[in-house]
Formats: C-alpha cells, sequence, structure tokens
C-alpha cells in the first residue's frame, strides 16, 4: 500500500501530510488536509515488474496492507479524519461514502479507481455484535460509525481472510474472521456488504477505549501483523501501547501493560477456543532506547513491540518467524523512527515459554537480522517471489 497523486498532485519524496489526505473519489470537506492522493496497490511480480492499481478507499488515513489471492487485492485501513461528527456520518452522502471506503476492502488489479457507490467494504463490524464482559449482555451503544473496523494486520489462511484492529478508542482491538470460512470474499459491491465480520474465539472482547460500559478500567491489546503456523497456531504481534514513559527508570521506558503482551504472541486453538500460551520478547529489549547513527540522541528510540510478521515452518518441528519492530520515542510519532527486522525461532507444538539464553540459535531469543538507518523505516515483511525455485530463493 502506497500514495499515489490525483489530479493536479505531485507524487514526489518529502509531501507533508499525504498520509491525512483525501482520496480524488472521497473528499472529506471538514478535512484541513486539502491534498488528494488515491490510496495505491503496487504489485512487483518475480521478474522486478510493477504494476500499480489506484484505489479512494482510506480517505484522510491509511491503507495498511495488501495481499493478493484470486486474482483480487485484499485489502484493510481507516479512513475519516474525524472531522464529521456521529449523525453526519450516517445521514449525509459524504458520511455514508467514508463509513464505505474503511475496513476490509476489496479492489480488482489494473482497474480504474472505484468511486461510491462502488467502493467495495467487505462486510461491517459494530460492538453490538459482541457479548459486553461487564454484563453479559450485548454492547448497548455502537461507537462512532465506521471506527470499529479501524483495521490493520491483514492474513489469508485455508482461503479465509483475518484482520486485526489495534488502534484508536473505538471498537475492540482483537483478531477477527471476515467473510465465511474457506470462502475468500467476492462478489458485486451490495454482496460483499453483508458479508460477516466476527471475533474469533477467545480474543479479547473488551473495548479499546480501555473503559467497560460501567465506567470501569479494562486492559486494552494492540494487535498488528498476524501469521498462523498451522490451523491450531498463530502468532500475533502486539506493537505495546505507544506510550513513553518519562523519567526512565534503569533504562526501561515501557510500562507493565506493555511488558505484559507486548512482542510476538503464541495462541493456540482448543476446542473452538483460542487461549494466548505466552509471549516471545527475549532480545527485544522492550523499553530500551537505542542510538542510531546520524539520528539525534534526543530521540533514541525504543522497541516498543512488533507490527508485520510472517514466519515458516521447518523440518524440526520448530517455526521461524520475522517481524518487524514498532517504536517509541520523544518524537511523539510512533512509529516513525527508525526500527528494527527480528528473527525468532519457537518450537510449534510447545504452550509453555522456552527458557532462553543469548546464543544465537536458542528458542524464543529475538535476534536483530537488519537495523533501520537515520531517515528509514522498515514496514511489510513477506517472501519475495523467485524465478528460480525454491533451492535459489534469495
Amino acid at each position: 500500500m502506497g500514495y499515489r497523486g490525483g489530479p493536479g498532485f505531485v507524487t514526489s519524496p518529502n509531501q507533508l501530510d499525504v498520509s491525512n489526505s483525501n482520496t480524488p473519489g472521497v473528499v472529506d470537506p471538514t478535512n484541513p488536509v486539502v491534498t488528494q492522493y488515491y490510496r495505491s496497490v503496487a504489485e512487483v511480480d518475480a521478474f522486478r515488474r510493477l504494476q500499480i492499481t489506484e484505489g479512494n478507499a482510506y480517505s484522510g488515513n491509511n491503507g495498511r496492507a495488501a495481499i493478493k489471492a484470486h486474482s483480487l487485492y485484499f485489502m484493510t485501513g481507516n479512513d475519516n479524519n474525524g472531522g464529521l461528527s456521529s449523525s453526519q456520518l450516517t445521514a449525509t452522502q459524504v458520511g455514508t461514502n467514508l463509513v464505505d471506503s474503511t475496513g476490509a476492502e476489496l479492489l480488482v488489479p489494473g482497474q480504474a479507481p472505484p468511486v461510491p457507490p462502488n467502493i467495495n467494504k467487505i462486510g461491517d463490524f459494530e460492538i453490538t455484535q459482541v457479548i459486553d464482559p461487564s454484563t453479559g449482555k450485548p454492547y448497548a451503544k455502537a461507537d462512532k460509525a465506521g471506527k470499529d473496523n479501524n483495521f490493520r494486520g491483514l492474513t489469508i489462511f485455508h482461503n479465509t481472510m483475518y484482520v486485526t484492529k489495534g488502534s484508536g478508542g473505538n471498537g475492540i482491538n482483537t483478531v477477527y474472521q471476515v467473510g465465511n470460512p474457506g470462502v475468500l470474499p467476492s462478489g458485486d459491491t451490495a454482496t460483499l456488504a453483508k458479508l460477516p465480520v466476527t471475533l474469533l474465539p477467545g480474543f479479547p472482547t473488551t473495548l479499546a477505549s480501555g473503559v467497560d460500559s460501567q465506567g470501569n478500567p479494562t486492559p486494552v491489546a494492540f494487535p498488528f501483523g498476524i501469521w498462523f503456523a498451522n490451523a491450531t497456531t498463530l502468532y500475533v504481534c502486539d506493537e505495546g501501547d505507544g506510550k513513553l514513559v518519562t523519567p526512565t527508570v534503569n533504562g526501561n521506558v515501557a510500562d507493565a501493560a506493555t511488558l505484559a503482551t507486548a512482542g510476538v504472541q503464541k495462541w493456540t486453538l482448543s476446542n473452538g477456543t483460542w487461549h494466548m500460551d505466552y509471549v516471545l520478547q527475549s532480545g527485544l529489549n522492550i523499553g530500551v532506547p537505542y542510538s542510531i547513527p546520524n539520528y539525534p540522541v534526543a530521540l533514541n528510540p525504543a522497541t516498543d513491540g512488533c507490527r508485520n510478521i510472517t514466519g515458516r515452518v521447518n523440518h524440526d518441528g520448530t517455526v521461524t518467524i520475522f517481524a518487524v519492530t514498532s517504536t517509541v520515542s520523544a518524537s511523539g510519532d510512533q512509529g516513525a523512527d527508525p526500527n528494527k527486522l527480528v528473527r525468532v525461532t519457537d518450537s510449534l507444538r510447545t504452550t509453555t515459554l522456552p527458557v532462553t539464553t543469548k546464543d544465537h540459535d536458542s528458542l524464543g531469543h529475538f535476534i536483530t537480522i537488519r537495523s533501520a538507518k537515520s531517515g528509514e523505516v522498515l514496514r511489510g515483511i513477506a517472501f519475495a517471489p523467485s524465478i528460480f525455485g525454491d533451492d535459489d530463493e534469495r
């Protein structure tokens, strides 16, 4: 996912506020950023050929992920700069357009940028679908329209689409299934809109606001990337809460909540319900500031958790997981600092946290593969296609 200038707006480096711009086909008159940029999908094949497909979803915010399957692009993201009231989002045409161009979306490669009402949103999630753990009844009041679908992570496994929500104060930060199991979303706009979006059983159901319907504080998760090792084992990146705790204590700036859940979580499925077994953190040095050559010392970042993830299952019963880290710093812009590409190996069948050492091949211990340089941020992580075959992949 990236940004391409609409008519009259240049696409070039160092353009400010591009991620907060409108899309050319969905313009919010309350958006203080008046530029217009498509949220586009760039596809590179094994021969390094580039194809870009423009989209009008995610106006005013970010397109976050795209994956290709069955010759279609499946996407996640968020829109709406927040200038429209709840009533305007549901009672005006521009509000309706915004609500219909967020969350999980479908885009046809090579097509002209779809415009309302033909922006293909896949399903719709509202917290009123979920049981409120504080009352035992469904949540009684819906959140701001469209904001429950502020999706981030994306994967496809066994022909089923899965997404995560892990930011914003609306909805539920958790893992979702989009559409029906074993059938990837397809069809026209009306058909896609009717597909279900449901929480995976066992994953968090508390509100992203951090307060339940009775006014009591509740824990909040921050899931991002997800990777299935098999049908009963799911690894989830949690990026941490994005808060810089100052002054530092013994050089560690992470709070207790981040230290409890940030990193790579291992979940296993048993009797139809997912259970979190443990969190892989060793070697990430969560909360410990590090320096980058030619980067301001005052902005030294610290790892806060992980964002995007992929992995492979090995012949010896282990899995190798690759992830990019999230950061916090005094810059005030979570995720904008130079971060890291890391690797960790885990035993697939164990449900207890491995005892780790600092050895290079120790189970459960993260190794840094590459550190971003000053002015650089690592984003998605995936295996690249190869024209040489498996034995010669790079």
